[in-house]
């Protein structure tokens, strides 16, 4: 709600010319602090958002790390994929191991932006690397579409999206190339030819990872025969 209230304000009383790289990485706080001249009360509503938005984040790495680990791994199909030392858990039912990995492999690339200009082009280059990184793992759910319905007869479903086969394939097949489209545009930086490199190391670094620890836990299975 205040984000949508911040978008709205934003919109109408800014200029494109705040769309700069500090604008991007910290666009909220210069809002807020702009809507504070606007009304003469200072800074009060960046000390706000800031509060607001520090409880929000910590909920966010509640969400987006912790949950999605304990659906993945407490899937027994899933977890039989997983090495065993990914499975570690704490008495709280946290899976440690899982979670320092992802420190690990987000650190590494916080590490490696360090070399940047400042701290508000690290935080607009991380968001442009999330906006490629993100809708590139839904090719995957594109292609698995794909796939079914080229399969239609094998796996009978109650819903479809529509009913003729040769429509659902050119959405599947349309998304999935748009979605790849723009993902790959989005990985180019013709003023930083390095960041470009990392663009694009990042989400096959991410996809080896994936195929590796299929791997590593047969390997752990063999030996335990």
């Amino acid at each position: 709600m205040i984000d949508g209230w911040v978008t709205a304000q934003t919109g109408q009383d800014f200029a494109m010319a705040m769309t700069s790289t500090g604008f991007i990485a910290n666009g909220q706080y210069e809002a807020m602090r702009e809507l504070g001249g606007l009304y003469h009360v200072g800074n009060l509503f960046v000390i706000l958002y800031g509060a607001c938005n520090a409880i929000g984040q910590f909920s966010t790495l509640t969400l987006s790390i912790d949950a999605p680990l304990r659906m993945l791994l407490d899937d027994e199909n899933a977890r039989q994929y997983v090495p065993k030392a990914l499975l570690k858990q704490n008495r709280f039912g946290a899976y440690t191991n899982g979670i320092l990995l992802i420190v690990v492999l987000s650190g590494a690339i916080i590490a490696i932006q360090l070399m940047g200009s400042g701290a508000s082009d690290v935080i607009a280059w991380l968001t442009r690397l999330n906006s490629v990184c993100m809708p590139m793992r839904y090719l995957w759910v594109f292609f698995a579409y794909i796939m079914l319905r080229r399969q239609s007869a094998k796996f009978p479903r109650e819903y479809e999206f529509v009913k003729n086969n040769g429509v659902a394939l050119f959405f599947g097949f349309w998304c999935f190339f748009v979605t790849a489209a723009c993902c790959l545009m989005g990985t180019i930086d013709l003023s930083d030819m390095g960041r470009t490199v990392l663009n694009i190391a990042a989400p096959i670094v991410y996809l080896l990872l994936g195929m590796i620890m299929p791997m590593i836990r047969k390997r752990e299975d063999e030996k335990g025969a």
